[in-house]
């Protein structure tokens, strides 16, 4: 390099040429060593414009002795227009200790909106963060573990997020100081800036998720794949089964959220169900019965009292104490999020310490609550998720009775309030997306293998409509864990276990490792409240 100085300037230029040149050309045969065999053909496929999986750098690590990959999926936006716009989506695939089954395990999030691959505070490890590691141990014994993203979600692009995220201190200040008002104007502004990019928010559905797993699964070259979809996941996993069946082993749905069910027609009844049976539990228990007498009406007691006057607590978060004034509504949404959180066992001593002025119990979730998905703190209840808005306008907000919705919240009492607060009416009429065609909400006949999984005190998806869905699917299985809430296989080691071993041996017939039908644990609930501080 010292010798650089003393040639002449066309020396130079041809030198740094053939330098380019040998640069280029090592990082073209770098790269197509570290391809796995089924993906060194993708370059072909990106010359060509189709989708094309591009090597990534990994923002994540993995644990010592696990192997990690990254990659890009690059994807038209509007398949009818291949030549047009497209997305780029996240891909990671935690490497099996021992490649045994070339069919892997491909994890469908839910939200819509859910992004498993972005850390949800600055400078942490979304697979750490998420235990993904950990979760997916035996499963990896044999098979790869496939992580995608979804289009228009946070780490995706285009992102159709509307507002910045809660991940910092002064971004939560932001979030929590926008009014109802203002919340309308982003959106609109929003949803126009979408439109001024040429960003088709149509083409972000449920069908067109569907299609990018199939050609993810295509680009992989893998024979087959096994889908793991949780919440709404569940419902993009079904798309996968009705779109592209001869792609599927295996479907594992957990907390399932069927298309011809609409989550937002009938949700008073279905909390008020939820409420009715932990009382039931609660009457049938010696403890609970004796520490928590008459529960259902010292749950309606103290969501009146607060909706008269609004309770004032501390809440210790992530960003420091925030003083916090909650109304009926908001204690409704602490006691759901325990619900559904797997802890619906808490629920009566939460109540009867509230009844006596002690709130240990509640502020606990309540923090838990606002830490992970906010709203008790900011003036109104946001959702700025530019994906969850398109999909459920699409696909639910426009297929809403809306007489029938109102009258169902209208008698349904302290059961109506978070349905009252949803945002969609707001949302919908300003965010302007066409409806879905009647034919999506048709149910999903399929016979492939699958093992539904619900949650008794899940009032989000709740068992009902595992058992619906199951209906139209002929080699199936629907498992309800008796004490869980949404989202079973992350609350139960037994319902982590039955999805592991269905997922080695997709048999609906087989009997569950363990017991699911063990009911609420009251003993143990009063046990980690003699524990508080």
């Amino acid at each position: 390099m010292e010798n650089l100085h003393a040639v002449t300037s066309c020396d130079v230029a041809q030198k740094a040429m053939i330098r380019t040149w040998l640069r280029g050309a090592l990082v073209i045969l770098l790269g197509t060593l570290s391809l796995p065999p089924a993906l060194v053909s993708v370059t072909a496929e990106a010359q060509a414009g189709g989708p094309r999986l591009e090597r990534d750098r990994c923002a994540f690590r993995a644990p010592r002795g696990d192997r990690l990959e990254c990659y890009t999926l690059v994807l038209p936006e509007n398949r009818e227009k291949p030549q047009g716009p497209e997305v780029r989506l996240k891909v990671a695939i935690l490497k099996a200790k021992r490649i045994v089954d070339l069919d892997p395990l491909v994890y469908l999030a839910g939200g819509p909106g859910d992004a498993p691959l972005v850390a949800s505070s600055i400078g942490a490890d979304p697979l750490s963060e998420g235990d993904w590691w950990n979760d997916t141990a035996n499963i990896r014994k044999r098979r790869d573990v496939v992580i995608i993203s979804q289009r228009g979600a946070a780490g995706a692009q285009p992102s159709l997020d509307c507002f910045e995220s809660r991940q910092s201190e002064l971004a939560r200040a932001r979030r929590r100081a926008v009014t109802e008002n203002q919340e309308r104007d982003i959106l609109i502004r929003c949803r126009a800036e979408f439109d001024r990019k040429k960003i088709d928010v149509a083409m972000y559905s449920t069908p067109a998720l569907a299609d990018d797993v199939a050609d993810l699964a295509k680009l992989l070259k893998v024979p087959k794949i096994n889908i793991y979809g949780i919440s709404y996941g569940t419902r993009w996993g079904l798309e996968v089964m009705r779109r592209h069946p001869e792609i599927v082993r295996s479907a594992i749905l957990d907390g399932v959220y069927p298309p011809q069910v609409n989550g937002d027609q009938n949700e008073p009844e279905i909390v008020r169900a939820a409420f009715e049976q932990l009382a039931a539990d609660c009457a049938g228990d010696t403890l609970c019965r004796t520490r928590n007498a008459d529960f259902s009406n010292a749950v309606k007691t103290i969501v009146e009292e607060a909706n008269k006057k609004p309770f004032k607590i501390v809440l210790q978060l992530d960003d420091g104490p925030q003083a916090a004034q909650l109304d009926g509504t908001r204690v409704m949404m602490v006691l759901m999020h325990m619900m559904r959180t797997g802890d619906a066992a808490l629920v009566p001593e939460a109540i009867s310490g509230m009844t006596r002025g002690d709130f240990r119990v509640f502020k606990q979730f309540a923090e838990d609550f606002e830490d992970d998905e906010g709203g008790l703190l900011e003036q109104n209840a946001q959702q700025f998720g530019g994906l969850f808005n398109t999909i459920e306008c699409r696909e639910t907000w426009a297929a809403i009775d809306l007489p029938s919705r109102a009258k169902a919240i209208a008698i349904g009492g302290i059961y109506g309030l978070d349905a009252k607060a949803s945002k969609l009416p707001l949302i919908c009429p300003a965010w302007n997306v066409p409806p879905a065609p009647p034919g999506e909400r048709i149910p999903v006949q399929s016979d492939v293998p699958t093992l539904l999984m619900s949650g008794t005190f899940d009032w989000l998806t709740p068992p009902s409509w595992g058992k619906e869905a199951a209906r139209n699917l002929s080699v199936s299985r629907h498992v309800v864990f008796r004490a869980q809430g949404h989202g079973v296989s992350s609350q139960d080691p037994c319902a982590a276990r039955l999805r592991d071993e269905f997922v080695d041996n997709p048999d609906p017939r087989g009997v569950p490792p363990c017991r699911t039908n063990t009911g609420p644990d009251f003993a143990a609930a009063a046990e980690r409240v003699r524990a508080l501080p």
